[in-house]
């Protein structure tokens, strides 16, 4: 077959004449083939789906930026027959920056070969339209994006041929295989009822002020629950005295996919389709600090069926909030679509532990899609902290290293002017956290250290150069001072004092020397330093562990002789703060002296005179316990306490704190992939 390689020339990116803002388009094209060896190869500026005959083949554009666009290439052989085949594409474009991508010149671009004849191409004859079905509606998240829903009675208009785009993209192969997207996970309808809307703005308002009267599912339905709540067939759901029924499904555990929905009304009526994490509210919570996890839908009379491949939903709760008097749910539940990661089987003498382990893999998978996400719900963002701590998990969990570099890789093509990677890689945001360029270096280290990739290490090498560079600038006596510019955002974890105070900020903050960004900057340095010398750069090399050696000079000026304890901040002489993270950090240097450390050991675990760390920072915290005094017991029973305390709780994966939902103003993740470290630990250091 064709390689991706043999193809010389740049694909053509069409998009629709006059509609370069955020939309939705479809594309149309025959073919016909003679061999059964035929590909297809497909790329769109921030998301797709393709069928061919009617059947979907592919979806899920990776998330890239302009001067390494990815390109998909799928082979064709179990979808076309020999003759007339047709090729349909439904894209998507956003006229807007938000944390999972930036916005590009809108396009989709597709060629297919039939061996290595060129049968189907897009460009000035294909055919396209507005698509149809979907809408634009109100942000879901500021990291999400623009929400959407779908019209079932709208048409997708007339066929007309497209606009040849002035091509910026320097089209490369996709980095990482796709995810792998299933059937319909199973669903148990748990609630159901009539509502009335009580008000709001947007869809997930007046879901989540709607006043529910919650009716017995054989008064709705007529039917035995225990049979008939998985939907074994479709099953009308029937009410009156409220503006509408209101079907909630349980999809049994934390998922993350695609929606796909049946349903039948007699007659044309308004919907909302809410998803979520739990059911704290006594439904599916919709709408929370301006987030709105809900869409419009306009249903017609008589089936209405959608399988949506261009947008993905984390959590474990749907509620359809139909108008009316009855809906028929055929199916109410999510494709489940996941990276393809090898699963390693694990055996643990211990029940406990076994189940940890299990729902921190579940965490993990849940986090990683076209690349690592914090959570699947919320945000599914890139950020360094959290994807540097997902990639050494699964390093153990699932022998993965194709799509940790590939992460580092889409975050080293986001680093700004400054030498700083973005908060969110691709996109362009206005808010920087230095912090994570260290912990970009620091991942980048421990992935040469899992499995050495010369030839990746040396192409990421300069990037590191370049983030050092932007720290040495603001490095004293004290170590590295705080990023005190308003775009800068000071954050290390949720701890108080380490959340880096005010996010967007309009003036300089004071200026003070930072202990956490020192020690872990020196820790990077040091572990740089010895890349450059296995790759043979001697003189970046000598300069890092020059460098090094500064930071380690600076670190002594935080330590108190009084308490034994490292202070977190310095303002001038004056020492300021005890966290377990300092602490942590600089056992983590191997610069602390031995009697030292010891006396520090008994802080990490106990916390009595230092702020304790949440979930994000345990890893650096079991690290420095196993190096300062191997207390392995501590460690175990921390992990069973915390994370046992979750599984029996009823959590399928970990939560972003200890808090759960009802932390950052009841908007805390139920799945959050930083939480996963006993996956790390239990791998490394056995039961």
């Amino acid at each position: 077959m064709l390689s991706y390689g043999d193809v010389q020339d740049c694909m053509k990116w069409i998009w629709l004449k006059n509609g370069k803002e955020t939309g939705y388009a479809e594309f149309y094209s025959a073919f016909s083939v003679v061999t059964n060896d035929v590909l297809l190869k497909v790329s769109a500026d921030r998301q797709y789906a393709a069928w061919i005959n009617g059947r979907l083949v592919c979806c899920g554009q990776y998330t890239d930026v302009p001067e390494h666009k990815a390109v998909d290439s799928v082979s064709l052989t179990a979808f076309v027959h020999r003759g007339e085949n047709t090729l349909r594409i439904v894209a998507y474009h956003a006229d807007a920056d938000f944390s999972v991508a930036r916005t590009m010149e809108a396009g989709v671009a597709f060629e297919v070969y039939d061996g290595e004849r060129l049968v189907a191409s897009s460009g000035e004859k294909t055919f396209c339209r507005e698509a149809e079905g979907y809408t634009v509606s109100d942000i879901i998240t500021p990291q999400l994006g623009y929400g959407w829903g779908y019209d079932f009675c709208r048409t997708g208009g007339e066929w007309l041929f497209g606009e040849v785009v002035k091509n910026v993209f320097c089209e490369e192969p996709r980095p990482v295989p796709p995810c792998a997207v299933g059937e319909p996970v199973s669903a148990i309808v748990c609630a159901q009822g009539v509502y009335r809307y009580g008000g709001g703005k947007t869809a997930a308002e007046k879901a989540q002020s709607a006043w529910l009267s919650s009716r017995s599912f054989a008064e709705m339905t007529g039917k035995d629950r225990l049979r008939f709540a998985a939907l074994p067939e479709p099953v009308r759901f029937a009410g009156d005295g409220g503006d509408g029924v209101y079907v909630l499904v349980d999809l049994l555990r934390e998922t993350a996919g695609h929606l796909s929905l049946s349903v039948n009304v007699p007659c044309a009526v308004r919907a909302i389709l809410v998803w979520g994490e739990h059911l704290s509210d006594l439904r599916v919570r919709s709408f929370v600090g301006e987030r709105n996890f809900a869409v419009p839908l306009q249903l017609r009379a008589g089936e209405n069926v959608l399988d949506d491949y261009l947008h993905r939903l984390g959590g474990r709760y749907l509620c359809l909030f139909a108008e009316g008097v009855e809906v028929t749910v055929a199916r109410l539940s999510l494709r489940e679509s996941l990276y393809p990661f090898k699963m390693v089987p694990k055996y643990f003498n211990d029940g406990l532990l076994g189940a940890i382990y299990a729902a921190g893999v579940r965490t993990l998978q849940l986090c990683a899609h076209e690349h690592y996400e914090d959570c699947p719900w919320r945000e599914q963002a890139l950020y360094g902290m959290d994807s540097r701590n997902q990639m050494l998990y699964g390093y153990g969990a699932f022998q993965e290293f194709r799509l940790p570099r590939a992460s580092l890789r889409l975050m080293a093509y986001s680093v700004q002017e400054d030498g700083l990677v973005a908060l969110c890689a691709p996109a362009r945001e206005a808010v920087c956290i230095p912090s994570f360029s260290v912990w970009w270096m620091l991942a980048l280290c421990e992935n040469a250290e899992a499995a050495y990739d010369a030839a990746f290490v040396r192409e990421m090498l300069p990037y590191a150069e370049r983030m050092l560079e932007s720290f040495r600038i603001r490095t004293d006596r004290n170590g590295v001072n705080a990023f005190t510019e308003p775009r800068f955002w000071n954050f290390h974890e949720w701890s108080d004092g380490l959340s880096g105070g005010q996010t967007f900020r309009t003036e300089e903050c004071a200026s003070y020397a930072d202990g956490p960004l020192t020690a872990l900057l020196q820790r990077a340095v040091t572990k740089l330093a010895a890349l450059e010398r296995r790759e043979g750069r001697n003189a970046q090399a000598q300069g890092m562990e020059m460098y090094a050696a500064e930071l380690a000079a600076a670190l002594e000026h935080y330590y108190e002789q009084e308490s034994g304890l490292y202070a977190t901040f310095l303002r001038g002489e004056e020492r300021e703060g005890h966290h377990v993270f300092m602490q942590a950090a600089m056992v983590l240097t191997g610069s602390v002296p031995a009697e030292r450390v010891f006396r520090l050991a008994g802080e990490l675990k106990h916390a009595k005179r230092c702020v304790p760390c949440t979930p994000a920072a345990f890893q650096m915290k079991y690290e420095a316990i196993m190096s300062a005094d191997g207390d392995k017991r501590f460690c175990l029973d921390e992990i069973c306490n915390v994370f046992g305390k979750m599984l029996f709780s009823g959590a399928t994966s970990y939560w972003e704190t200890e808090h759960g939902e009802a932390d950052f103003g009841d908007a805390g993740s139920l799945c959050h992939g930083w939480a996963a470290v006993a996956c790390w630990f239990l791998d490394r250091y056995g039961e």
